[in-house]
C-alpha cells in the first residue's frame, strides 16, 4: 500500500502497546489514519500497566503518574480521560532520616540546602551554578554529574542527594549520568513536578488510550504478535503475523526497542536490521527492582519520598494514602524502588535484591512484623526501567524509510519516564504527518524531533 509522503497515512501498523505505542497510535487516529494497534500481551500497557495480587492492585511499572508532563497533555489534547487523583503535597525528601518538604516549588533548592547543612557546601554557590549552567550552552564534554557538582561546590551530602534524585526520576546513578543529560532533565521539567496516583491502576489510563484509538476507527489487537517486518524496494511496506498473514501499511510505528525490531527485519532486509543493531549497541538499558509491601498502616505519612543515604532505594511512595482503592479496606501498599549499583551490569538480581531488602529494613523498621512483602519486580534485559539511560538516545526517530520509532528507547531530551514515551510519540507523529517517514536516512535537515517545544 503506498500512502502519501505528507498527511495522515492511510493506514498506520503500530507494534506494541506501551506508552509510546498507545499514544502514538492515539494521535494517529485523530489525524486520520486508519490504526491496527498489535500487542503481543492479553492487556495494554505493557511496562505501564497493572496487576491484582490479593485483592491489592499493583502497577507493572510506573505507579507515580505526572500531572503536568507531555502524557498528561496527551490525553487532555485528544480529550480523553485521564484518572489520575491529584498527589495534595510536592514530593518530600529524607536527608539521612530528616524529613524535608519543599513547599510549592523549590524543590531543587530545599534539597541542596538541608544536604548542605550536613558537609558544609555552600548551597548558594552551588545552587547559583546550575542557574548559570541552565542558560549557558553545555558544559564540555561527557563530564560526569558527581564531578561537575563537586567542581561546583558540592560536598559528598549534596552529591549523595543529588544522586537519589537522580536515581528516582531518571533512573540511573548520579555516576552514570552526564552533566549535560542532568541540566536537560531539569530544563525539561521546569516549573512542573505535580503528580498523581491512579486509583483505578496504571491499566486504567492505558485502556482509555486504546478506547480512544477504537473510537476513531482504529483496531487494538491484543494477543497479536508482529513476526516480521515487510521490505520492498527499501521500504518497510507492511507487517507479517501470526499464521503467514500479511497486514501491509504505509507507515509502521515500532514500540519494542531496538533489538526486538530489528529481529523483525532480519527476514526481509539484513542490512537494515544490521544498522539499526548498530544504532541500538549505544544503548544501555536500565535496570531496577521495586518492591511492594502491605501493611494495616502507612509507614510514611507522605504519599511520596525521595531517601538520601542508602545502599539502593532512592524513592518510597505511599499509593493508598491518595487512593485507598488500591488496596482492600483498611491496608495501605508501600512501593520502594531502587537502581543497580553499577546500571551497566545486571548481572547479579539477587544481590541487588539482599541490598534492597536491607534498605527496607533501616527504612521501614518493623515492616515484617507490621506487614507482608506482595511482590518484589525486577527490571533488566529486555523489561527494563527504561530501554535506555537518559541523554544517549539516537536521534533519529526513521531509521528506514516507511518505519518510525517511539518509546523509552528514543527519548527526547531531558524527559523522564512515560512522559520521555508521550512526548517522544507527539515527535514521532508529528515527522510522520510531515512525511519524514518517507524520506531516506540521512536526507532530511536537522531533525526537528529532538527539539523540545
Amino acid at each position: 500500500m503506498s500512502g502519501p509522503v505528507g498527511g495522515a497515512p492511510g493506514r498506520a501498523v503500530v507494534i506494541g502497546a506501551g506508552v509510546g505505542g498507545l499514544c502514538a497510535a492515539a494521535r494517529l487516529a485523530a489525524a486520520g489514519s486508519e490504526v491496527v494497534l498489535l500487542e503481543r500481551l492479553r492487556h495494554v500497557g505493557g511496562r505501564w500497566s497493572s496487576r491484582d495480587i490479593d485483592g491489592f492492585r499493583l502497577p507493572t511499572g510506573a505507579f507515580l503518574i505526572a500531572m503536568d508532563d507531555p502524557l498528561a497533555e496527551t490525553f487532555d489534547e485528544l480529550g480523553v480521560e485521564f484518572p489520575v487523583r491529584a498527589i495534595d503535597e510536592r514530593t518530600v525528601y529524607s536527608v539521612q532520616g530528616r524529613l524535608v518538604g519543599t513547599g510549592q516549588r523549590g524543590g531543587l533548592r530545599a534539597l541542596v540546602g538541608s544536604a548542605s547543612e550536613l558537609d558544609g557546601s555552600d548551597a548558594d554557590a552551588v545552587l547559583a551554578r546550575l542557574r548559570d549552567a541552565l542558560a549557558s550552552p553545555p558544559p564540555d564534554g561527557d563530564v560526569p554529574l558527581p564531578d561537575w557538582l563537586a567542581s561546583a561546590g558540592a560536598g559528598p551530602a549534596v552529591v549523595a542527594a543529588v544522586h537519589a534524585l537522580v536515581q528516582a526520576f531518571m533512573g540511573l546513578n548520579a555516576s552514570e549520568v552526564t552533566a549535560t543529560a542532568f541540566l536537560d532533565y531539569l530544563r525539561a521539567t521546569a516549573g512542573r513536578g505535580r503528580h498523581g496516583i491512579p486509583p483505578a491502576g496504571s491499566r486504567s489510563l492505558a485502556e482509555n488510550l486504546a478506547g480512544f484509538v477504537n473510537s476513531h476507527g482504529g483496531e487494538v489487537r491484543l494477543g497479536s504478535a508482529a513476526k516480521g517486518l515487510v521490505v520492498e524496494g527499501g521500504r518497510v511496506v507492511g507487517v507479517d503475523l501470526d499464521g503467514g498473514a500479511q497486514l501491509p501499511a504505509d507507515v509502521v510505528v515500532s514500540d519494542v526497542g531496538f533489538g526486538t525490531t530489528a529481529k523483525l527485519l532480519e527476514r526481509s532486509d539484513a542490512g537494515a536490521a544490521a544498522s539499526l543493531r548498530d544504532m541500538g549497541a549505544t544503548v544501555s538499558a536500565a535496570p531496577g527492582i521495586t518492591c511492594f509491601v502491605a501493611s494495616k498502616e502507612p509507614f510514611f505519612d507522605h504519599p511520596v519520598v525521595v531517601v538520601t543515604g542508602t545502599r539502593r532505594v532512592c524513592l518510597v511512595t505511599t499509593p493508598t494514602l491518595v487512593a485507598p482503592e488500591l488496596a482492600p479496606p483498611g491496608w495501605h501498599i508501600t512501593e520502594s524502588i531502587s537502581t543497580f549499583a553499577s546500571s551497566a551490569d545486571d548481572s547479579d538480581p539477587k544481590s541487588e535484591l539482599t541490598e534492597h531488602m536491607a534498605d527496607l529494613d533501616d527504612l521501614l523498621g518493623d515492616w515484617r512484623s507490621r506487614g507482608r512483602l506482595l511482590q518484589s519486580a525486577t527490571y533488566r534485559g529486555e523489561w527494563p526501567v527504561y530501554r535506555s539511560w537518559p541523554g544517549t538516545d539516537p536521534a533519529d526517530r526513521f531509521p528506514v524509510p516507511g518505519l518510525a520509532l517511539v518509546g523509552d528507547s528514543v527519548k527526547p531530551p531531558g524527559w523522564p519516564g512515560t512522559g520521555a514515551s508521550a512526548e517522544g510519540a507527539r515527535l514521532a507523529v508529528e515527522g510522520i504527518l510531515a512525511g519524514r517517514h518517507g524520506r531516506a536516512p540521512g536526507t532530511a535537515t536537522a531533525d526537528p524531533d529532538m527539539t523540545r517545544r
